[in-house]
């Protein structure tokens, strides 16, 4: 897996407005024809490799036009990171006739092309006893993904999910005992201090953190937290506002201050820099790390083939799911993120690339575009599969987190509340010894009213 896939991401809106300045539409032309349909898709920050992504799209083209002769498939590959692919659907996005009829686009950004028209509502064909199996396969959280307000925008082509990841040689050093599987999160913090004793140092736990990581930072790191603690919400769903001060809230922030604190996190350099999200496989490997808030790719960067290769990383790695704040029902807590595809409002052919679709997420294809990207299926029934099991570390452990997972809110401002988060987290990270609980939850609401007004937020005063 190329971790370049997950990099941070800029805001839908953000690249909407910049895509107005930016002269030209670029390459090929995403122009469908009544008969026909186009696809927009990354050909090098999904999978592993661009041979791999370039022989996944040419073999689906190929079964398309097997079984659909009559209606030609244009696919419209794009270059660079997803932001670049989201720039080029920007500039195709304003106008129908250059518009794709299906593009392959990130989840996170699936609310904001919706909430400006740019999307068709698929209900009409997940709907009903004539769902797709691919569709009625997918766990509610997955589902619901990309849905909003009732209409399903995007379908999820492979998830990212969190859980924990330790160097089993560091923790039995420090005297715990394997398998590691810490209960609640004071387990986490003991398992931390243990370590940070025994060798100090080891970097002793990877919280992500910071702004540079934008979205992806909250899917691999504090959302975790947030979905496990006694209030897990970030979005109000009810009152339609962003929720910056509860007691899991504060929680959640408090076990940053303590990381930061106590000297069991990585330093600022480390943690801040561009590339963050990358580091804590590379980390552990280098015998530098010993715990990691972590994700279902971790693993697909030490198997053969990759990068680094790391043949010991069977026996010396093991991994847990991320526990409940106390260990309250369910016990374990994950975010849960991906891929999808979706279908443009202004497409003419939407029967046809919504069979195209159905394509695309046939068990086969979705095998291996899981395993060429470090995914998990969005089918259960892939997920769970022998062939998807053997395929790397920990892959069905990760299968059933993520059968719990919490999605993002599907809400054009979630940016906004991530910038927020993030910089409550940071500021522990830059300032230890001076930054407050009461202070971030108060650079939260700050930071969200300003943008969003103060009718934008609430309190929750009680747990649960």
């Amino acid at each position: 897996m190329r971790f370049n896939r997950i990099r941070v991401t800029l805001t839908a809106s953000c690249v909407i407005a910049a895509a107005v300045a930016v002269a030209g539409g670029g390459a090929a032309s995403a122009s469908n024809s009544k008969k026909g349909i186009s696809v927009l898709y990354s050909y090098n920050y999904v999978q592993d490799t661009d041979a791999l992504a370039n022989a996944w799209w040419k073999s689906v083209e190929n079964q398309w036009k097997t079984a659909n002769p009559s209606t030609p498939l244009t696919p419209v590959g794009v270059g660079g990171t997803d932001i670049d692919e989201m720039n080029k659907a920007a500039i195709l996005f304003r106008s129908p006739s250059t518009t794709p009829c299906v593009i392959q686009m990130p989840t996170t950004y699936v609310g904001e092309f919706a909430s400006s028209g740019y999307l068709a509502s698929l209900n009409s064909y997940v709907s009903g006893s004539s769902a797709p199996a691919f569709w009625t396969g997918m766990p509610k959280a997955v589902q619901e993904m990309s849905t909003i307000g009732g209409k399903v925008y995007a379908v999820n082509l492979g998830n990212t999910d969190g859980g924990i990841v330790y160097n089993k040689l560091m923790l039995e050093k420090a005297g715990i005992k394997m398998p590691w599987v810490p209960k609640t999160w004071a387990d986490i913090i003991a398992a931390a201090k243990a370590v940070h004793k025994a060798e100090p140092k080891v970097y002793a736990l990877w919280a992500e953190t910071g702004v540079a990581s934008g979205p992806t930072g909250i899917l691999q790191g504090v959302g975790n937290l947030i979905f496990g603690s006694t209030n897990p919400q970030m979005f109000d769903s009810k009152t339609g506002k962003w929720v910056v001060d509860s007691p899991g809230l504060a929680a959640t922030l408090k076990f940053y201050q303590t990381v930061a604190k106590d000297g069991l996190g990585a330093p600022v350099s480390q943690l801040l820099n561009a590339d963050s999200l990358a580091e804590p496989p590379a980390l552990m490997q280098k015998g530098k790390l010993a715990i990691s808030f972590g994700a279902n790719w971790f693993p697909s960067t030490w198997l053969p083939g990759s990068a680094e290769p790391w043949p010991a990383a069977s026996k010396d790695v093991g991994a847990a799911p991320m526990p409940t704040e106390n260990g309250q029902a369910p016990g374990i807590a994950s975010t849960i993120g991906g891929w999808a595809y979706a279908i443009s409002a202004t497409c003419t052919n939407k029967a046809s690339a919504f069979k195209f679709i159905t394509l695309l997420e046939s068990p086969a294809n979705q095998l291996s575009m899981a395993t060429e990207s470090g995914f998990i299926p969005p089918d259960t029934s892939v997920a769970t599969s022998k062939a998807f099991d053997t395929s790397s570390l920990f892959q069905l452990q990760f299968s059933r987190y993520a059968a719990i997972g919490t999605p993002f809110p599907n809400n054009a401002n979630f940016t906004v509340y991530t910038r927020a988060i993030n910089t409550a987290t940071e500021d522990f990270a830059i300032n230890p010894n001076t930054e407050t609980v009461s202070s971030a939850l108060s650079t939260m609401k700050s930071l969200i009213t300003q943008q969003l007004g103060s009718n934008s937020v609430e309190t929750i005063k009680s747990s649960g």
